[in-house]
């Protein structure tokens, strides 16, 4: 059970900077986009995506963030050859393939790390990664139909050449899925052979199965392959223009401009200060609203009121204590946990999220899972 103790001198302002914790059900960790520059995909050539399986191992994280190896000290992660990867996404519908990019499209990408494993998963041929959020994420496609990911080169497991999932989905205003399509990519095969002559890649041996005898890659006539170059500072960057065909004709933004939410550690592991940033979206700067905090104590959610943690099943949404109620800046910067001894307390995810009301933050998806104890 949490509890937390505050001071009786802090006054409303200094609460939101001391003492706030990590927010609603669903995201993690949020990083701001960091590749814009990289070339500009439209000089690809377009493939109309072919629809693929999800695999035994889609967890929907709801992880707004464009570099999918923070938050991990897996040295299969860490010490992963990096890719930089840029995906440019068109609506196919009543345009051939590459004419018409798209916005606000939410992409979605998880692969397994430089051995093998996929996070936040167990069975199915892999050691269990429960509790843990490793190279999962997702982005919005601007208005040039463009999203970037900071990964690495995906390992090998049986059965299957190197790829990596994603999914497509769009929203309308009030939040429902409208679209939701998912297909894999694919890399060269020279690219995959000098990638995994090196550590930690080399250390499973020969691959079993590469892209001719993949039962996904073979199964659809033009399967997407990534022709990743080679960087100067290390690593590579790959590049994929990708048609989705029957889009909906209205694609709503269900999040605002500029929505962010970061953690950093700090002090030992018995109890530890995790401090967030919370950056509001542009169209919300200067009105009023609500800051959540909360934590996922097993089957259990507790939410912060700024004095203490209150055990919530979240069936009225709208009667969540707020952690702050006010008028909203640009960012507000806050000790998410300080001073609780953890210990027992493992596997607990601590959130952050904020809106005019706890529905319309679900609804614009304007909450983070900001760390997982």
């Amino acid at each position: 059970m949490l509890t937390s103790k505050s001071p009786a001198t802090v006054n409303a302002s200094r609460r939101l900077t001391l003492k706030a914790i990590g927010a609603l059900p669903l995201i993690s960790y949020s990083l701001f986009d960091s590749l814009r520059g990289a070339q500009a995909a439209s000089e690809l050539a377009c493939t109309l995506a072919a629809t693929m399986t999800e695999g035994p191992y889609w967890v929907d994280e709801k992880l707004n963030r464009s570099d999918i190896t923070s938050g991990t000290t897996r040295a299969s992660v860490l010490n992963g050859v990096p890719l930089a990867l840029t995906i440019k996404v068109f609506d196919a519908n009543a345009n051939s393939c590459g004419n018409n990019p798209v916005q606000n499209v939410q992409i979605d990408i998880w692969h397994a790390d430089a051995i093998g494993a996929y996070s936040d998963v167990s069975g199915n041929g892999q050691s269990s990664t429960v509790g843990q959020s490793f190279l999962r994420g997702y982005q919005t496609t601007d208005s040039s139909g463009v999203v970037n990911f900071t990964t690495i080169y995906p390992g090998w497991y049986v059965g299957r050449t190197p790829h990596i999932h994603v999914r497509a989905r769009a929203y309308d205003a009030s939040g429902n899925i409208t679209y939701n399509f998912t297909t894999q990519l694919f890399f060269k095969e020279n690219i995959t052979d000098a990638v995994y002559a090196n550590a930690p890649y080399n250390s499973r041996g020969t691959r079993d199965t590469k892209n001719n005898t993949d039962m996904h890659y073979k199964s659809v006539t033009n399967p997407i392959v990534i022709s990743p170059q080679s960087k100067t500072t290390g690593g590579y960057a790959g590049e994929v223009a990708i048609g989705l065909s029957n889009l909906p004709s209205n694609i709503a933004s269900v999040q605002g401009t500029g929505f962010s939410a970061v953690a950093q550690y700090s002090g030992g592991s018995i109890a530890p200060k995790i401090v967030s940033t919370l950056t509001i979206t542009s169209v919300d700067v200067g009105t009023n609203g609500h800051i959540y905090a909360a934590a996922k104590v097993g089957n259990t959610w507790y939410f912060n009121d700024s004095r203490s943690w209150q055990a919530n099943n979240l069936t009225a949404l709208d009667s969540l204590p707020a952690f702050f109620t006010g008028n909203l800046q640009s960012t507000h910067t806050f000790t998410v946990l300080e001073n609780i001894n953890i210990s027992g307390l493992a596997g607990t995810e601590l959130y952050v999220g904020y809106g005019k009301t706890a529905t319309e933050m679900v609804q614009k998806q304007q909450y983070q899972k900001i760390y997982t104890l």
